[in-house]
């Protein structure tokens, strides 16, 4: 059964590159963030909405993953981890 699914995207750059980031909403109050380009998806992150905990990472990056993780919370509005 298909069902339809509104999810948010934002662009940001790290180090030159331009990324895509796709919300993807859960049951809790996190969300998964699917990082990629026009061609690959590159990677995911989970983030809690509230606390901006990361929660976990499918396929972290080697390289900018604390520039990825905190691009996505600024593009989406997420705070910053006390």
């Amino acid at each position: 059964m298909l069902k339809e699914v509104v999810v948010e995207q934002a662009e940001i750059e790290v180090d030159g590159e331009r990324f895509i980031i796709t919300r993807i909403p859960t049951a809790t109050s996190g969300s998964w963030f699917v990082i990629h380009d026009a061609c690959e998806i590159w990677a995911a992150v989970a983030i809690d909405d509230l606390s901006g905990e990361i929660i976990g990472w499918r396929n972290p990056p080697t390289k900018f993953q604390a520039e990825i993780e905190n691009g996505v919370r600024k593009a989406f509005n997420i705070p910053v981890p006390e």
